[in-house]
């Protein structure tokens, strides 16, 4: 006996044609999966991901197995889809909360304005690529900067880091580097 969350609904996953029939399995409204096996209802608890997002594996009709995303089926079966919407986001960018709740349909535009609001791609985004220091070395050397009892030359600093004279002056005035906290 499987037991439900509050409010949850199931109901009978149709997949496309190219899936074997042999295999039956049901969706809730919380992205939680069950096979039927003999009749019987068993939770499937370990799931597989793909690229973040939760899977699961099915059969084709040719024996070859594959893979169908959990919150693809969710959304399927329990909202509403749009004409011109194609694609399924996750709201709270967590690709592990699937419940319908958390998704909704979208275009291929709405899902790239979506993914440029995501907290992970603007955190990756913010960091310098192409920089001759580290993080870190920025921060030691902010520091060293910073500190009002410095005996080290700039000129030294410089040459012990790799940098330009003028690359000290812009870290020391929040122009390069303004990000870090020191």
């Amino acid at each position: 006996m499987i037991r439900n969350h509050y409010n949850e609904k199931w109901k009978d996953i149709v997949f496309d044609n190219d899936i074997s029939e042999q295999m039956t399995f049901k969706i809730s409204n919380y992205g939680r999966l069950i096979k039927v096996v003999n009749g019987e209802d068993v939770l499937i608890e370990k799931q597989y991901s793909i690229n973040g997002y939760n899977t699961v594996s099915v059969v084709k009709k040719k024996g070859t197995k594959t893979a169908r995303y959990i919150h693809k089926i969710v959304a399927q079966h329990f909202l509403e889809k749009p004409e011109d919407a194609k694609y399924v986001i996750h709201l709270d960018y967590n690709k592990m909360n699937n419940k319908v709740e958390n998704l909704k349909w979208a275009t291929k535009r709405e899902k790239e304005l979506h993914q440029f609001k995501n907290p992970d791609y603007i955190a990756k985004n913010s960091v310098i690529k192409y920089s001759k220091l580290t993080e870190t070395q920025a921060m030691r050397l902010k520091k060293k900067l910073l500190d009002p009892n410095r005996r080290t030359r700039l000129k030294i600093l410089a040459k012990q880091f790799g940098v330009s004279e003028m690359q000290l002056h812009r870290i020391k005035t929040g122009e390069n580097w303004g990000h870090l906290k020191v």
